[in-house]
């Protein structure tokens, strides 16, 4: 009954938290409250929002972890609004995503979601220029060290040339550095995801927007499951939402899963598999019913060991 009991007022502080929290956020969104402003003292803001100093401390901290807030000490010390920029707003949303401890699987969920649309874009709007930039990128950066995997991810959302995808990507790249940075990668790491990018990269040479997309989605899968197993957490699996897709959404649904491999990949010849040559490159696009997942994975596991 105790334990109950403190867990209910546990959540009645965390609603009251995040209604000041809100309150004060949408002030200074809107333009009320402006950058440089101080808001009113510690005290009469308890007086306010009928709130206790530690609840009211709590609010002002996450609003500062999110960059919004500046909190000053000393003599003619505060709580001030803060000046926010791209970069700030970076930094200050990763700040609050370690507050919240923000998961493996919780990135790996977005990135699903978001990155292999943007290398479909980035497939079809690529410049030659471009090519040229990301197989140096390539070239150089492939050691094994955290800092050295990112900047692929980062120039492939500029070449879409959306201010809000690039906002979102450099922020899942800021957070994915701080993760890889308390973890112990190895060069099978490295080699994987330099093995990933040479075929996204390919794909975009070839422009088949398609092909990207589904090299990019097995990047960050194959990303995913590797750190997951590392920090010992849940990898998010994107079959697992199936359980929420009806009979008639499966109809519609093309039922197959697919991979880009090298025109001499020993997939390519197994039976109930579909190859489609990407371009005029040696890659090929192959598609296969889901029942078949654990036999090509096989395939692949004894490929990658012998390469």
């Amino acid at each position: 009954m105790e334990t109950s009991a403190r867990a209910k007022e546990s959540k009645k502080k965390n609603r009251v938290t995040d209604i000041i929290i809100e309150k004060i956020r949408e002030n200074i969104l809107s333009g009320r409250t402006k950058p440089g402003d101080k808001l009113a003292n510690e005290k009469e803001m308890m007086v306010e929002f009928g709130v206790s100093k530690a609840t009211m401390r709590e609010a002002l901290r996450v609003l500062e972890a999110m960059g919004l807030l500046e909190i000053k000490k000393g003599i003619g010390g505060g709580a001030f609004v803060s000046e926010v920029d791209m970069r700030t707003t970076i930094h200050s949303v990763i700040n609050f995503c370690n507050f919240r401890s923000v998961s493996v699987k919780d990135i790996t969920m977005l990135r699903y979601f978001i990155e292999p649309q943007v290398a479909q874009i980035a497939a079809v709007k690529r410049t030659e220029t471009d090519i040229e930039n990301l197989q140096k990128n390539i070239r150089e950066t492939y050691q094994a060290e955290v800092e050295k995997e990112i900047g692929f991810h980062c120039y492939l959302v500029r070449i879409t040339k959306n201010p809000l995808l690039i906002l979102i990507v450099d922020f899942i790249d800021n957070i994915l550095r701080s993760i890889k940075s308390k973890l112990h990668l190895n060069k099978t790491f490295f080699d994987l995801v330099e093995y990933h990018h040479k075929l996204i990269l390919e794909c975009l040479i070839q422009q088949d927007s398609q092909a990207a997309g589904v090299v990019m989605a097995n990047d960050i899968l194959g990303t995913g499951k590797f750190l997951s197993a590392l920090s010992a957490s849940d990898p998010f699996d994107p079959y697992e939402l199936q359980q929420f897709i009806t009979s008639e959404d499966r109809m519609m649904a093309m039922m197959s899963q697919q991979r880009v491999v090298s025109n001499k990949h020993p997939v390519n010849t197994q039976p109930g598999v579909m190859v489609r040559k990407i371009g005029s490159s040696n890659l090929n696009l192959v598609s296969y019913k889901a029942e078949r997942e654990s036999t090509i994975n096989d395939i692949f596991n004894r490929e990658h060991k012998t390469e």
